[in-house]
């Protein structure tokens, strides 16, 4: 959750003496110290500048650099290893030199291993032997002792990619099933080839980065260092503050198309977003095949054996600039189109109404974020498109409302409390509290209701923040049912701060980038907080997320759970009976397959994570009797994604109905939406749940 920063200039509080002293530092150096006192002057619970968080530091830095330890060799860790107690002394002022050992000791293991794919995918890969590859929970250091070592460790990746790739082939093949020998012996080569590409321009794009090497790896650094204060504070360059307010708004840079893999492996154009940069282009169409993208002042990339993600990592590289697009038409013209990125409306991740006809006539709202414009406080929010998508769907009459925040992982707390007050007549909706320890309860900014009828809330383990603030107030104020699995666990808030602490200004673009920083926690009117346990919904149904290790609690430096005293004003509705509702799901549930499913992998998850180590063969044959059963594992939560259910039907609302009549864009994005939501086993149990809730309030009204 994010709030406009503070007047900046409170920051600004360094005495001219250490403003000197630190201009004679080197710059990155001036930059780190610069993000420390940021950190220890706002965060809601700063730790001590010494040798643990010294020790964290340098983990989470070495592990974001090399993840899969697959660049450093023992010797080198050992290198890097000798900083480990020294980086509190680094960020006093005191020295300056592990930053550059290890940006240009990256540099090299890098080149090290581009020479590594390059002769390791030679010659045919041997899949007789009896071996594993073993990928453990447990973050323990296993560097290879010599080179010797690291190449037969890549040898084992570029194993397990090619038995996936022919595991594949053999599934998707329509004609007469070959087996998996055959389609090795004959895809092999081409396999290898495909790999070889994909791993080198893996290392290439870390090694050309559009921001520059040593940037990259400086904004690693600066990242492992505000992240171990908490998991939610963090460093971002300018490009990735830009990407992170995206996120969390109608708006993000575009260029007005998305792409499709076909089964050939070509990356064509799947649609063009009208008033999109592409659409205004007039020269590209859907079915355009992509050839070649060359972003200004870069070199040219084939993207003809790339996937569809590798090439939506190359256009995401910038949100400024042009780009040329090579592409081929159907008739086999080719032609290159110039485009620039515009902000443009991200369809997907807007508030979107329908109305489920069954035994019960039910509005469902869908949320996927807490979204705002930034810098625009008249512009599009979730909370005022929630309240025209109710007002649309009273005009059908309907009985009840479901409202989903499943994945829905926060975003602007001041639309969560606006949300909240469309269903809560007033009182105050949730207490903060900051790094002073004083708690204030934020009221409902606005009197009255625009829906006050049956109501359930559908939340998931990824419903995080600014739901969970939503889910709590609801269930505190016996408001709605909450529906689902416990929410994920995050009850912090956040503010951006610019690393240029000069100016005063809070839309400054500030090259030195920007720093996300914790400024205190939330507590919901009851005295309560669902911090690292989440909301606990009052009708539980399984969810696969239930069996990972995912949520808030599992992250490294996380803040504590606590309690604050119940606020004396807030007055709940009457206790909803939620005790019927549950035995009448309890019973749907334990005779539903599809959910007897999910309980079963959540156990095969549970006993997995448990284990801590997930061990694959790669002899050929034993691969395929390990990936068969991995197979058969996932096979009815597959069809849990096919089978519409029978007790309603999904259906636009009239408003929705005249509006899709002359946007064929819009109405293609629709009908596969609706056919989603006709089989959400999830969706279906909401209703009957919100349709019991209807049918116990009458009864108890007649």
């Amino acid at each position: 959750m994010l709030r406009f920063p503070y007047p900046l200039v409170m920051l600004a509080c360094a005495t001219a003496f250490t403003s000197i002293i630190h201009a004679q530092l080197p710059k990155l150096q001036q930059q780190a110290i610069t993000l420390k006192r940021l950190i220890e002057r706002n965060h809601y619970n700063p730790r001590q500048i010494d040798d643990s968080l010294s020790s964290d530091i340098f983990k989470q830095f070495v592990e974001a650099l090399d993840p899969k330890e697959e660049f450093f060799t023992l010797d080198d860790y050992q290198r890097l290893v000798a900083y480990r107690y020294k980086l509190d002394d680094e960020l006093r002022g005191v020295s300056w030199s592990f930053l550059n050992l290890a940006t240009q000791l990256y540099k090299e293991r890098l080149k090290r291993a581009d020479s590594i794919i390059n002769s390791g995918l030679q010659k045919p890969l041997d899949f007789t032997i009896d071996e594993n590859a073993v990928f453990s929970k447990e973050k323990t250091v296993s560097f290879s002792p010599n080179v010797t070592d690291l190449a037969k460790r890549w040898t084992k990746w570029f194993k397990l990619l090619t038995l996936d790739e022919i595991y594949d082939a053999n599934e998707n093949d329509s004609s007469a099933k070959k087996s998996m020998r055959e389609l090795l012996t004959k895809l092999e080569p081409a396999i290898r080839q495909k790999i070889r590409s994909s791993e080198t321009k893996n290392i290439k794009a870390i090694l050309e980065n559009p921001s520059g090497f040593e940037n990259y790896v400086k904004d690693i650094y600066f990242n492992a260092l505000a992240t171990c204060f908490d998991p939610h504070t963090m460093f971002f360059s300018p490009e990735e503050k830009e990407d992170f307010q995206a996120q969390i708004s109608t708006e993000e840079f575009s260029f007005g198309f998305d792409i499709d893999e076909t089964g050939e492996g070509k990356i064509v154009i799947d649609r063009l977003i009208p008033g999109g940069p592409a659409w205004k282009s007039g020269e590209l169409n859907k079915n355009d095949e992509l050839l070649q993208l060359q972003w200004d002042g870069r070199e040219p990339v084939d993207v003809s054996l790339m996937t569809a993600e590798e090439t939506d990592g190359i256009m995401n590289q910038y949100n400024h600039g042009n780009i040329t697009v090579k592409i081929k038409k159907p008739n086999g013209t080719v032609r290159s189109v110039m485009l620039a990125k515009e902000k443009i409306e991200t369809e997907g991740d807007i508030v979107k109404g329908y109305v489920l006809k069954g035994e019960k006539k039910v509005g469902y709202i869908s949320l996927p974020d807490f979204y705002t414009i930034w810098g625009d406080e008249n512009g599009s929010g979730c909370a005022s498109d929630v309240a025209k998508e109710i007002v649309k769907l009273k005009k059908e009459n309907i009985e009840g409302l479901i409202l989903d925040v499943r994945y829905n992982g926060g975003g602007s707390l001041g639309e969560a409390l606006q949300l909240t007050g469309i269903f809560i007549d007033e009182g105050p909706i949730l207490g903060e509290k900051d790094r002073n320890r004083k708690l204030v309860f934020l009221k409902d900014p606005n009197r009255g209701t625009i829906y006050d009828g049956p109501m359930v809330l559908m939340v998931n383990g990824q419903s995080a923040s600014a739901s969970e603030v939503l889910a709590a107030a609801l269930q505190d104020y016996h408001r709605a049912v909450i529906v689902g699995s416990s929410t994920y666990g995050k009850a912090t808030m956040q503010q951006i701060f610019p690393m240029d602490t000069i100016t005063s200004r809070k839309d400054v673009r500030s090259p030195d980038g920007y720093v996300k920083i914790t400024l205190g926690k939330l507590y919901r009117v009851n005295g309560q907080t669902t911090q690292l346990n989440g909301v606990i919904p009052d009708v539980s149904l399984p969810d696969a997320y239930d069996g990972l290790e995912f949520r808030e609690k599992f992250s490294p430096n996380v803040l504590a759970s606590d309690s604050v005293k119940k606020n004396a004003y807030y007055k709940p509705l009457p206790f909803l009976t939620v005790e019927e509702l549950n035995a009448l799901s309890a019973k749907r549930i334990g005779d539903n397959k599809d959910f007897q499913a999910i309980r079963s992998m959540i156990k095969l998850q549970t006993q997995m994570m448990q284990s801590g180590k997930e061990i694959i063969p790669l002899k050929l044959e034993a691969f395929e009797k390990w990936i068969k059963q991995k197979e058969l594992e996932q096979t009815i939560m597959n069809e849990t994604e096919k089978k519409p259910n029978k007790i309603f039907s999904v259906e636009n609302h009239q408003a929705d109905k005249l509006a899709l009549k002359t946007d064929n864009y819009s109405k293609e994005i629709n009908d596969v939406r609706l056919k989603l939501l006709q089989q959400d086993i999830y969706l279906e149990e909401a209703y009957q749940v919100l349709s019991d809730i209807i049918r116990i309030q009458k009864s108890k009204t007649n």
